[in-house]
């Protein structure tokens, strides 16, 4: 079988098994064949769209709802939850009809005592709540692979974690 045609034959199977990869192939082949970084463009803007999409995935996999904020703090209404967002003291995200929040951002029933500082040092750096969130959840190797925020909690960690997240917006 010649080259092309092996390589005709993969891509075909490829497609088969993964949409993504189909839907990136016919977005390539509406693409205009020239100039040469329009292809380059296409192809950057879909994964742009990949990468933000499994970010928001990954987002609302530790978030709860604005129901579920209310029912944790004691408040009468979504109404209080929404006025903590909008004065910056709770991170969250309007989706669709739904408001979601950061998990790490709360104790069993309540905020945790560090939030306000938290929430300072992040702002320094994103207004964006989604990546708020990555930056507090991220594992990472320098905090004995745990996250910015579950080192914050253990006093042997504590320092390093307040120095990351100072450094953020330095």
């Amino acid at each position: 079988m010649p080259p092309v045609a092996v390589l005709v034959s993969q891509v075909e199977e490829r497609a088969r098994r993964d949409p993504d990869f189909a839907e990136l192939l016919e977005e390539l082949l509406d693409a205009p064949t020239a100039p040469r970084e329009q292809l380059e463009l296409v192809a950057a803007r879909k994964l742009n769209l990949e990468r933000r999409g499994g970010l928001m995935r990954d987002f609302l996999d530790g978030a709860i709802s604005t129901r579920e904020v209310q029912s944790r703090l004691g408040y009468d209404s979504p109404q209080a939850i929404h006025q903590l967002r909008r004065r910056g003291q709770l991170l969250g995200m309007t989706i669709g009809n739904n408001t979601w929040f950061p998990a790490w951002q709360f104790e069993t029933d309540r905020v945790r005592p560090d939030l306000p500082e938290i929430l300072t040092l992040l702002a320094r750096f994103t207004s964006d709540p989604v990546a708020g969130d990555r930056i507090m959840r991220i594992k990472r190797e320098d905090l004995a692979d745990t996250s910015i925020s579950q080192a914050l909690r253990r006093k042997k960690t504590t320092t390093t974690a307040r120095q990351m997240l100072t450094a953020l917006g330095a």
